[in-house]
């Protein structure tokens, strides 16, 4: 089980500034975790009060953290990092939906994505009702080895089912023949990477996306209604988080909620 103890809102006051506080406050009390409010300014009485206002009404004992520096997700990361916390939660900042129903991803949260220091969860439509989220997808790179990563956080949120999407594409067969090589397999490859993860409480299914492009991955996890998309960031020497390339489109679109884990 993967375990959070301090968790991280960076709030702004946005239209849906109140329903970001109330998930990110039931999705901290879903991982018996703590919860601070950040935000990116100097201490201000008239904010602090309007922060507090929206806590007392959730009943959240959350503090809030002021944070400064030369752009907002610099402040945001420098503050989180300073304060040891294992988890960052924020809006996904989409400025808006087009007309097939992707949500563009905001500046801030490109940021974030750019240079976590610890676990993030970005929300598109944060929502004041909240309920678990129990519909995971992981969109997959052939030859991903993830076991280790997608156990212990299936674990930790209670997930009941997992949808693994890979995109299998022509330039794949293309670089092996190239090699002289024999080109994988990618349907077999995903049936083993299903049942390896079987056993484990929750049920699992398999969509193999032929298409040259990461936005057809997109649709696949909208397709099947997923709550919840997983991602595994391997943070390099110089401190920067970078997806990997297949899930490039997540600077661009972003699907549902989405939970990177950065190791």
């Amino acid at each position: 089980m993967r375990s959070y103890r301090r968790a991280a809102v960076a709030s702004t006051f946005s239209p849906n500034f109140h329903a970001l506080l109330a998930e990110a406050d039931s999705f901290a009390r879903h991982l018996g975790a703590g919860l601070d409010l950040v935000h990116a300014s100097a201490p201000d009485r008239d904010k602090a009060q309007r922060f507090q206002e929206a806590l007392d009404e959730l009943k959240s004992p959350a503090a809030v953290r002021w944070a400064q520096g030369e752009t907002p997700s610099q402040a945001i990361l420098q503050e989180v990092q300073d304060g040891g916390y294992d988890l960052l939660i924020a809006g996904a900042l989409e400025r808006e939906t087009t007309l097939d129903g992707r949500s563009f991803t905001g500046s801030v949260a490109r940021a974030l994505l750019a240079e976590a220091p610890c676990d993030l969860l970005l929300l598109p439509k944060p929502v004041d009702v909240w309920t678990p989220p129990v519909r995971a997808a992981l969109a997959l790179e052939p030859g991903d080895d993830v076991k280790r990563f997608v156990l212990p956080i299936m674990e930790s949120l209670g997930l009941k089912s997992l949808t693994l999407a890979v995109a299998e594409t022509p330039f794949a067969a293309a670089i092996a023949a190239s090699r002289g090589e024999e080109a994988m397999n990618v349907g077999s490859w995903l049936d083993d990477v299903a049942s390896s993860l079987e056993g484990h409480g929750f049920e699992i299914e398999t969509r193999l996306v032929n298409s040259n492009t990461g936005f057809a991955l997109c649709d696949a996890i909208q397709g099947v209604e997923a709550d919840l998309l997983l991602a595994q960031i391997v943070r390099s020497k110089n401190g920067r988080t970078a997806l990997p390339a297949h899930l490039g489109w997540l600077h661009q679109v972003i699907p549902c909620r989405l939970w990177v884990v950065v190791d």
